[in-house]
């Protein structure tokens, strides 16, 4: 047993020194206005003359903290085209100088950028410049870094030698998680080479680990089905059903590629706040979490963000049996606040008197409709000397927990504990813990979270509480429940940003015969 941990603990060392654990190197960035200087010269001169780029390399090396070390990868960063990179590396190899890993992975992102540019394929001749590369990095380091890694997968997805691509992502894979670009541009390939199901498997492995797709991959599959005429409809749906089932959201860009596929009619659409398309008239699916869903979640709440592998990081012990002694005793409740959010949604510069009294408001407001309400709050809220606070205590159970504690997830697990049609309200997003427990139970989460939200609104001058319900339809890629030919698509500006809990503005209307 010594030695075999001798052995896991010699390969983890060797895996940090040689794999490439991704160490904080720090960015150094040009002054703007050295930056503006270098940009102007690239721009009037798109393939610099030996000259102009040793000015532009001194004009860098001139800068404090930028070394013969990173000199070379900042200028490639800033080279506009693969023609100015390819010329600047000219350059060095005039004045004998070597490039190191990270100036390799500059260029070879040029590469991808050529592509990009060009909408289509590289030529043959940049396709056996990217390979050359590869081959000389893989012969002259045993172990390649993750960093040089994902910027070979970035190139190497340009060429016919992609699936060499496996390698490298199962390399990253020893000291962390690709990110979603080097997914993507594997999945967008696989798709574009006639490879779908492989291409499946992948996105499901990126999307399992918080990985988003970008629209490229999308794209993909759109082109792949236009080659598949006669399945073209069901592969629409796969996508569709996809990204539905795993709460991803598509983007404008796709929505157009989809308006213009045969066969498929599509339009644009803005769906009410009472879930209505005006487009088919047709009502949005509501949305709803099972019951056995909802226990699944319930149960793995506490282990997945209280307790994290028996680390207290949220709490301590004896506040978590303290806090669950209390639930015993009160529950169930008809909504759960969050007493600082309601508090300081006034700004975090008023007297505890002003706090006190926002938050009254709301415990007001459920207390009139004889509503059972519980309120988190903080151990400090004690010295807020009110009668609103007196009101608060007398009108609704009042939880506060230590001030270095997190309320979220007292928050969070009140609401679980006391059953599938307790409330919350706060403002938070909450995407922390969503994150905490997994791509499964997270997606569940996130349905439960947009079911039972509520947030403030405002308080008007006169003491009336406008409060934000949750958008009680599904709000995801869905079927219509009455006409299983009927798609409501939600689109977002890019599906690489993670839009808050709610509504979006933009929805496809789309109907598949």
């Amino acid at each position: 047993m010594k030695l075999r941990a001798l052995l896991n603990f010699t390969f983890r060392q060797s895996v940090r020194s040689y794999a490439g654990v991704r160490q904080k190197v720090p960015v150094y960035r040009l002054p703007q206005e050295r930056l503006s200087e270098v940009k102007q010269t690239l721009d009037a001169y798109p393939v610099p003359s030996l000259d102009q780029w040793n000015d532009i390399r001194r004009t860098v090396l001139d800068e404090r903290r930028f070394t013969s070390t990173n000199v070379d990868s900042t200028v490639l960063g800033i080279c506009n085209s693969l023609e100015s990179g390819k010329s600047y590396v000219q350059f060095l190899n005039s004045k004998g100088i070597n490039l190191n890993l990270a100036s390799k992975g500059k260029l070879l992102r040029l590469y991808r950028s050529r592509r990009t540019e060009s909408k289509g394929d590289i030529d043959p001749a940049e396709q056996a410049e990217i390979y050359d590369i590869f081959q000389e990095l893989r012969q002259n380091n045993p172990v390649l870094d993750a960093n040089t890694c994902e910027h070979l997968i970035a190139a190497l997805t340009l060429t016919k030698h992609w699936k060499e691509c496996f390698d490298l992502i199962d390399t990253i894979k020893l000291v962390g998680i690709p990110d979603s670009g080097t997914y993507s541009v594997l999945v967008e390939k696989c798709f574009l080479t006639g490879e779908s199901e492989l291409g499946w498997r992948l996105l499901d492995e990126m999307v399992g680990l918080k990985r988003l797709p970008n629209d490229d991959v999308y794209l993909a599959w759109v082109e792949f089905s236009l080659r598949e005429s006669d399945k073209l409809k069901e592969n629409i749906e796969r996508l569709l059903e996809f990204t539905g089932f795993k709460g991803l959201f598509l983007s404008k860009s796709v929505g157009n590629a989809l308006k213009q596929l045969p066969g498929i009619q599509a339009t644009d659409s803005r769906v009410t706040d009472h879930g209505k398309c005006p487009q088919c008239r047709a009502t949005l699916a509501s949305i709803t979490v099972s019951e056995e869903s909802f226990e699944a979640l319930r149960q793995a709440f506490l282990q997945a963000v209280i307790i994290k592998k028996d680390i207290f990081n949220k709490t301590t012990p004896q506040e978590l049996e303290r806090f669950q002694k209390f639930l015993k005793k009160t529950k169930p409740y008809d909504v759960v606040i969050d007493g600082l959010n309601v508090a300081f949604s006034t700004g975090n510069q008023k007297s505890p008197v002003v706090y006190a009294k926002h938050l009254a408001a709301v415990v007001s407001h459920y207390s009139r409709q004889k509503k059972r309400v519980l309120v988190i709050g903080r151990q400090h809220m004690d010295r807020w000397k009110s009668k609103d606070m007196k009101f608060i205590r007398e009108n609704s159970f009042l939880f506060l927990t230590e001030d270095l504690s997190q309320d979220d997830p007292f928050l969070l697990y009140a609401a679980l504990e006391s059953g599938p049609r307790t409330d919350f309200f706060s403002r938070d997003l909450m995407r922390k813990h969503s994150f905490l427990l997994g791509h499964e139970l997270g997606q569940i989460f996130k349905r439960w979270q947009q079911e039972h939200q509520y947030s403030l609104t405002t308080i008007t001058p006169n003491g009336r509480v406008i409060i934000k319900a949750p958008f009680q339809y599904e709000m995801f890629a869905h079927r219509l429940p009455e006409d299983d030919k009927r798609w409501h698509v939600p689109l977002v500006e890019t599906c690489l940003k993670i839009p808050k809990i709610e509504k979006q503005a933009h929805w496809l209307c789309l109907s598949i015969d």
